[in-house]
């Protein structure tokens, strides 16, 4: 990136996410996530393809929402 790039645009629903980490997966519940969302799960085999419209949130071994991004 140089200093005239500008940064990258958020293009899924990360930041809606994002103030629900360290809550159970329950509270998603609530939400409507547009698709595409990609919900991993602990010891699940997920793809590398990079989809910047993806929302990806992880979830740890106690079912708390411990990671959320983009792609």
């Amino acid at each position: 990136m140089t200093e005239n790039t500008p940064p990258a645009e958020e293009t899924c629903a990360a930041a809606l996410i994002t103030p629900l980490i360290g809550e159970p997966q329950s509270a998603l519940d609530a939400l409507m996530v547009p698709e595409p969302l990609r919900i991993i799960l602990p010891g699940m085999t997920v793809t590398m393809d990079h989809r910047p419209e993806r929302t990806n949130i992880e979830v740890d071994d106690t079912g708390r929402i411990s990671r959320v991004w983009c792609g």
